[in-house]
């Protein structure tokens, strides 16, 4: 018995995707990123659960993240949204992975790789407009040109650009962005390179801008069941497919005046009971990623949150939920255990404890359970040194 775990409702997510559809243009498809595992759900089982539904594309970063997929039957498109290196092409062409362009000098090595394998590889181009991270500039197409003119074995199927700040108030930079990618295809154009589809719009993007919807949008925020941003909210109908739960191992009582771990920054203000979770920091509990303040007033909430916790008092200390209540955590979150303080409420050794664990921190190695219909479809374990196990239920 996992004594941490995450469930994960594909209902959940087929739902979101059903939503995503409802608001899409006509013309357009949806692309469901499912890079870094699907923001840690699971990118196979994620997948599989979308194509089964009609989804007939998806993006990922990595060439091994697109292998994963194919080994495990996902049979739609599936683009290669990053930089891929020499070492990955033959795997990638032979697997039918779209990759993506972003640089000049990959494209004759490239071309030679598939002419060694006697196949042709379809790639798209990634076009940089304003994200500063990787694509062909105005500047670069002229020679882009001549040079995919000299690589018969690559066809250019896709081109697309990446938002920088579609997620923001100020729209003024998302705006210029779209116009320097239409003046960058418009040259591509005039240049004899006519890809076939054409994509721009992320998961905020494709709230603001239908308009811009054009061949696909690329969604993988609101399929997971979050909004882009604050002010996102109820433009679109989203359920929460992730609960990570644990289970209480050891639960005693203790007096008044009890410290309670690292440092004993937690002492029990009233006869209470402790009890301890097998989860903590090495599971990514109490992890954050860090966000650059959007403000004066973010900045502030930082200062004081900082200058609270030098004083003794911790307003982001983090809280779980045991039996419908909310119960705080008892001092510092440990490695791999964490104490919480649960007051003198009826529970047990073993009661589940739901945890806040962000997806996209949570350790992969931490047991996933499938649900569809209220039932386990599958289950994922990762051990020590061993590839991802599925084991697969039928009722």
């Amino acid at each position: 018995m996992a004594g941490t775990w995450i469930e994960v409702d594909l209902d959940a997510i087929v739902s979101n995707y059903q939503e995503i559809i409802k608001h899409l243009h006509p013309e357009s498809k949806c692309m469901a990123v499912v890079k870094a595992d699907a923001y840690g759900l699971g990118a196979v089982q994620v997948g599989l659960a979308l194509e089964r539904v009609g989804c007939e594309a998806f993006a990922v970063t990595k060439v091994e993240e697109g292998l994963m997929l194919r080994k495990h039957g996902i049979k739609g498109l599936i683009l290669v949204l990053g930089p891929t290196t020499q070492e990955e092409w033959t795997e990638a062409v032979g697997a039918q992975l779209q990759l993506t362009l972003t640089e000049l000098s990959s494209i004759a090595k490239l071309n030679e790789v598939c002419e060694d394998l006697n196949q042709h590889v379809s790639v798209q181009l990634k076009l940089e407009t304003g994200m500063g991270r990787t694509g062909f500039r105005l500047s670069e197409l002229d020679e882009l040109s001549r040079n995919l003119a000299s690589a018969p074995q690559l066809k250019v199927v896709g081109v697309y650009t990446h938002f920088a700040r579609a997620a923001q108030r100020d729209k003024r930079y998302t705006l210029e962005q779209y116009e320097q990618f239409t003046l960058l295809t418009a040259r591509l154009e005039e240049l004899g390179i006519h890809p076939v589809w054409k994509h721009v719009c992320n998961s905020a993007a494709f709230l603001d801008y239908p308009e811009w919807h054009l061949d696909f949008v690329r969604i993988g925020t609101l399929l997971i069941g979050h909004y882009p941003g604050q002010g996102f909210g109820g433009k679109i109908v989203l359920r929460d497919p992730w609960v990570a739960k644990s289970r209480i191992v050891h639960l005693r009582q203790v007096p008044k005046g009890t410290y309670v771990g690292y440092q004993s920054i937690y002492r029990t203000k009233s006869v209470t009971q402790l009890a301890v979770i097998p989860a903590g920091y090495a599971d990514g509990l109490g992890l954050a990623p860090h966000f650059v303040p959007q403000g004066w007033i973010d900045f502030l909430k930082i200062i004081i949150k900082n200058f609270a916790a030098l004083i003794g008092i911790f307003l982001s200390q983090e809280r779980v939920e045991l039996k419908g209540r909310t119960v705080r955590v008892a001092g510092k979150i440990g490695m791999q255990l964490t104490v919480i303080d649960v007051g003198m409420q009826d529970c047990a050794l073993g009661d589940e404890v739901r945890i806040p664990l962000r997806r996209t921190v949570a350790n992969p190695r931490i047991h996933r359970k499938y649900k569809q219909d209220g039932r386990i479809l599958s289950e994922r374990i990762i051990e020590e040194g061993v590839s991802s196990t599925y084991t697969e239920y039928s009722f």
